[in-house]
């Protein structure tokens, strides 16, 4: 049986000596692992198709006793636009693939979620220099799409992390989000423009630590650090 779908390449890993093992975020399968072959064709390298945050797409065989599927024809999904080949641009695509290849989960179609990526790396694509800020709104409104958006309205003071809602009084455990941390999460949904680089970093680890919270997974990200010396 074949399928044919768009998807965006969360990570790959090299299998044998000319093949690759991509994880595929597809329009319509949700998450979904392909198996390709290198070309030695210089200009159709199929390696350079499954980079962090590619527009692909693809039709391949789906196998009925494996959860990896091969590659029959794969292209660029053109409608999304090339990534520009910046510093800025390819550390977002970068750790945006780390966060995504670790909280997305599901081995079945989830449209909303293809369709909020899908949009976010196209407005990526196009703006010729990205937000400095880009990477924490793509965080938040992952949020919904995860269903794990806090719940923080003007009468709550704290956060709970572990209860994933508001509160007016300190949780009895030390995991939530202080009175200013809570100030700043709302700066950051409502005027993120205005954050300074100290605010985007102590905001992103706050981000990190509600997902790791509730997802689990993301205590280590490689390419944080890189993210960070460019944006802050």
């Amino acid at each position: 049986m074949l399928l044919q779908s768009k998807g965006v390449v969360l990570q790959s890993f090299k299998y044998g000596e000319n093949s690759l093992i991509s994880r595929v975020l597809s329009e319509e399968k949700g998450l979904i692992s392909l198996l390709s072959n290198k070309t030695k064709r210089k200009k159709n390298k199929q390696g350079n198709f499954f980079q962090p945050l590619s527009a692909i797409e693809f039709v391949c065989y789906l196998s009925s006793k494996s959860n990896i599927h091969r590659v029959k024809e794969l292209t660029y999904n053109n409608s999304i636009g090339s990534s520009p080949d910046n510093v800025s641009v390819n550390a977002i695509r970068f750790f945006l693939a780390e966060v995504l290849s670790k909280v997305i989960k599901e081995e079945e179609q989830n449209f909303h979620l293809y369709k909020y990526v899908e949009e976010k790396l196209r407005h990526l694509n196009t703006e010729s220099a990205p937000s400095s800020s880009f990477h924490i709104t793509f965080l938040m409104g992952l949020m919904d799409m995860l269903g794990i958006q806090p719940l923080i309205t003007h009468e709550h003071t704290y956060f709970d992390l572990e209860q994933g809602e508001g509160c007016a009084t300190k949780p009895n455990h030390p995991n939530f989000f202080t009175q200013d941390e809570v100030q700043l999460y709302k700066t950051g949904q409502d005027t993120p423009e205005k954050l300074l680089k100290i605010e985007r970093s102590r905001l992103l680890n706050i981000i990190i630590n509600y997902y790791n919270t509730q997802l689990g997974g993301l205590a280590n990200l490689k390419s944080k650090a890189v993210l960070e010396v460019v944006f802050g």
